[in-house]
Order: structure tokens, then C-alpha cells, then sequence
């Protein structure tokens, strides 16, 4: 037996670890380290402890907080306003999406109205229970404010949660990501309930660094060597930075920009380098800034420069789980393909890896080192990796790891709701569909229901479907997020164009 399946086959024995029963964690590719790697991973955590103390902190937020995930009584927060780049009325098109790894009778934290018919979807249609979704509107009015911020000054949203706590002994908080806004609710809740609170997070200040390109950037360099990323720099002012790009530009087709603590390609800018070699560099300097303001930047540095592989053969990320210390390695659970379109590469899907067999192990070894690194400097929770194999043919190309996402995402929430739903989605195929910045007809969530129709996960069909993952993207006509499940990716793939396709071409509702 070969690729894939023989790798998982052969390498593990009992895939399922148990966490909380709506996040389910499934061990499906083998990794571990030598004692000497080991010891050289636990020199580099000592070594960026010593340097950063406070890195893995959370004293701060008070004795009755920690990182971790249990059973009981839990808060989901699908908030992406802490990510640079994100403006508000994208962040709220996500906010539901969270909500299809909590369980019944578990709290929900959105900004706007309720919908009620996504919420009858997934409880019923689903089978996940009712949700308990709290409205915290921004005080003032400012759509920037955090979830998290808003529900401490929402006196009736923080009482009852406060008072969920006390009447279960305790609260998970899960965050979409582990900034400080999701840490200091929780030690607010735990003084006023007087009962535990658990952050589904690293803290906040690992949450930050990893999530940081540049730094992500020379922590490859030092787990993995030079060879493992494109040649890069960071860059901390506008001289250096049209020098830098001027020099890759000399013997690469393509550069790219990186605003460090975007998340995905929202802060990239990629560049010709024959539209960059004429330019002088006073000149250069300007155009850069330009570009570089019509994306969003607000002038902070540093950024990161590096080269732009091409050509790229595929683009895996491989989706992690990293318990504590105590709990036992990091667990790697998918290895998907990112589908992106356009200069910036822009995610817009995913689907399983099929590569090369030879690629399976190598992946998955070199992701298993980073995340052991960052198990050793206290990170907790989920987390992923996305790289680029580049070259001409796979005989030949190289590894490149290009990001971290230190939080759930576009491909995590729905392979950990497909775990939940299917057992396991190793071995299935499933597909993801993510698109933004559409101009579709508006129409009400129930009915594009009624046009997925029987497509839909549980509508007469055996473990296999459509899922919508988010009701408001398809009320305004600007987005569709869905997965697909079946037998195979292929079927998947159908499931999901048909999908697309009955949501972006019917007519206009009356």
C-alpha cells in the first residue's frame, strides 16, 4: 500500500484522542524526534524563554486562568478583528462559523442580529444542538471593538455568562484566536464567578509571535535551516526596504512584501521584478509605499521581504493540535491542498493532499518539529502550517514553510466538524469552499437552503453533503463558505461545484 493510506496505516495504531466531545481530535500521520533533536528543540525554547520571559504568561489574568479544553459548560468567540488587515464587516461575516464545534446549550458570542434560521440548520439539520448566541453591540458604535471587549461593558451578556460559570464550576473559552481580548474576559469571569476559566488558546503574547511572519520566519530557520523558506529579510524602515527588494529582485522573477501580523495573503504584495529593476531608488521607495498603502498598511514596520517561489507544484498545510506538555506530543491530524487564486494567492478553498509518496513523511516531519517548539514554549490549541513544494517536478523541488496560523481557520473548523459528524474525515474527501468579495443576489438563509437542496449533509444522504458554514456572507451576496463531504475528493469536488453553482446563479429573490 502506498501513499497516504499506507503511510497512515503503518504508522498509527489508535487515532482517537479524546478532548471535548464537539472538538474532536484525531491523530492521523506519525511523527516523533530523535533524543538529540529533542534536546536541540528544548535548547532553542530555553533560549527564547530566557530572552522573552513572559512569553507563555497568563499570571497576569489571575490564579483561576489557564490555557485548556474540557467538557462543560463553554463560550465560543469566532472574532477575527484582532487580525491586522480585517475590516469589521468581513470580521462579522465569520463570527457563526465557530459555532459548529460547540454542543448543546453552549454560549456564542456574535455583534449583530441573530439568525435564526442557520441556528435551526445546525441544531437541527446538523444535529449539534442549540446554541445560546449573545448580541454585544460596540459601545459607540465602533465595529472595531473586539467581541471579547465588548461583552466586559455588556453588563447583561457578562452576567449571564458569569453566572454559567458558577453554575457549572467552570467555563471553556474558545477563541478563533488567543489574543489578549479572549484572556482578559476570562480572568474578569473567573473573579466574578469565582469558578476556573480555561482559555482553547496559547497566551496571548505566544499568540502574537507566532502568528508574526517574520518571527515564524526565523524559527524555521532555526528548526529547519535556511533551505526550508525562500530567502527572506526583515526590514525596519523605507531606505531598507526599497533596498532589499531592489537586491532579490537582481536574480528573482518575482518578490513579495509581507505585512507580518496579517493572516493569509491579506497583507501580501508580490511584485515583478522586471517592473521593479528600472526603477531608481528614490522612486522605488515611493512605489513601494504606494502599493503597499492601497492594501491597508499604515506605515509600521518591520516587513518581511523574501523571494516568491515559482513555479509551485502544490501548496500543503498540514492542521495541527498542541496539547500541553503533560497531554503528550503535538497531534497532526490533516494534510490538505490550499486552492488559491490570483498574484496575492488568495485562499479559496481546500481540499485532501495527494502527493508524491515520498512527500508525506517529509511533511509531516518537518511540521512536527515546529510544533514541538512551540508545545516547549507553552502554546496550547490549534494551529497550522502552510508551505509550498517549489520547483519543475517533485523529483527536484523543495519545501519551502511559508506561514503559521496560530488559531482555527478555514480549513480547521470544518475537518474538525467533519471529525465530529463523520468519526473521522481521514480517508474521505472533503472539500472546502471559501469565497469573498462576491456581488450575488441577497437572499435569506433558508432559502439557500431550499438551493442546495438534497445536496445538503443529512438531507436522506449516508455521511456525505453539503455544509453551509456561515449564514451572513450568503444574506448579503458577498460570500459562500461551505464544505463538502463524500466517499471521495472527486465527489466532494462535485458536491461543492453544484453547491457554488445553484448559489450564484438563481435569481433574485422576490
Amino acid at each position: 500500500m502506498t501513499g497516504l493510506a499506507g503511510f497512515l496505516e503503518s504508522n498509527l495504531a489508535d487515532p482517537v484522542l479524546a478532548t471535548r466531545g464537539s472538538v474532536p481530535v484525531m491523530a492521523n500521520f506519525a511523527a516523533s524526534v530523535a533524543p538529540s533533536e529533542a534536546a536541540r528543540l528544548e535548547g532553542i525554547a530555553a533560549h527564547l524563554l530566557a530572552n522573552e520571559p513572559t512569553l507563555s504568561s497568563t499570571d497576569v489574568f489571575g490564579p483561576g486562568v489557564e490555557a485548556g479544553l474540557g467538557e462543560g459548560a463553554a463560550l465560543f468567540i469566532g472574532d477575527h478583528r484582532e487580525v491586522a488587515l480585517m475590516r469589521p464587516q468581513n470580521a462579522q461575516v465569520y463570527e457563526y462559523r465557530l459555532s459548529h464545534l460547540a454542543a448543546d446549550g453552549d454560549m456564542l458570542l456574535i455583534s449583530g442580529s441573530r439568525s435564526a434560521a442557520f441556528e435551526h440548520y445546525r441544531e437541527h439539520g446538523l444535529g449539534l444542538g442549540a446554541i445560546d448566541a449573545l448580541t454585544v453591540p460596540a459601545a459607540g458604535g465602533d465595529e472595531r471593538t473586539p467581541l471579547a471587549t465588548r461583552c466586559l461593558s455588556d453588563a447583561k451578556a457578562f452576567d449571564r455568562i458569569a453566572a454559567k460559570a458558577s453554575g457549572a464550576g467552570g467555563l471553556t473559552i474558545l477563541p478563533y484566536i488567543g489574543r489578549g481580548s479572549a484572556w482578559v474576559l476570562a480572568g474578569a469571569l473567573a473573579e466574578r464567578s469565582g469558578a476556573p476559566v480555561r482559555v482553547a488558546g496559547p497566551p496571548p503574547r505566544l499568540t502574537r509571535r507566532v502568528n508574526d511572519k517574520v518571527w515564524f520566519s526565523h524559527r524555521v530557520t532555526e528548526v529547519l535551516g535556511a533551505r526550508a523558506q525562500p530567502r527572506f529579510h526583515s526590514v525596519y524602515g523605507p531606505a531598507a526596504l526599497a533596498a532589499c527588494v531592489a537586491r532579490l529582485a537582481q536574480d528573482a522573477d518575482r518578490v513579495a512584501i509581507k505585512i507580518p501580523d496579517s493572516a493569509g495573503s491579506a497583507g501580501n504584495v508580490c511584485l515583478d521584478s522586471d517592473d521593479i529593476r528600472p526603477r531608481a531608488m528614490p522612486a522605488l521607495s515611493a512605489y513601494l509605499h504606494r502599493v503597499l498603502g492601497g492594501i491597508g498598511w499604515l506605515g509600521a514596520y518591520p516587513l518581511l521581504v523574501e523571494v516568491w517561489d515559482a513555479p509551485v507544484l502544490a501548496s500543503p498545510s498540514i492542521q495541527i493540535w498542541i496539547p500541553t506538555l503533560a497531554d503528550g506530543p503535538p497531534v497532526l491530524e490533516g494534510m490538505f491542498e490550499q486552492i488559491v487564486a490570483g498574484r496575492r494567492a488568495e485562499f479559496v478553498g481546500s481540499l485532501p493532499a495527494s502527493l508524491p509518496e515520498r512527500w508525506t513523511p517529509v511533511i509531516a516531519d518537518e511540521a512536527f518539529r515546529l510544533a514541538r517548539l512551540f508545545q516547549l514554549l507553552g502554546y496550547f490549541g490549534r494551529c497550522s502550517f502552510d508551505a509550498v513544494i517549489a520547483g519543475r517536478d517533485y523529483e527536484t523541488a523543495i519545501l519551502h514553510w511559508i506561514e503559521c496560523n496560530g488559531r482555527w481557520g478555514g480549513v480547521s473548523i470544518p475537518m474538525t466538524l467533519a471529525n465530529r459528524l463523520t468519526g473521522n474525515w481521514a480517508g474521505r474527501g472533503l472539500v472546502v469552499v471559501q469565497l469573498s468579495r462576491l456581488a450575488l443576489a441577497a437572499r435569506p438563509f433558508a432559502q439557500a437552503l431550499d438551493l442546495v437542496g438534497e445536496r445538503l449533509y443529512g438531507a436522506g444522504r449516508r455521511g456525505e453533503g453539503v455544509i453551509l458554514l456561515s449564514p451572513l456572507g450568503i444574506e448579503q451576496g458577498t460570500a459562500i463558505n461551505l464544505a463538502a463531504i463524500a466517499g471521495t475528493t472527486e465527489g466532494a469536488k462535485t458536491l461543492a461545484e453544484a453547491a457554488v453553482a445553484a448559489l450564484k446563479t438563481a435569481p433574485r429573490p422576490d
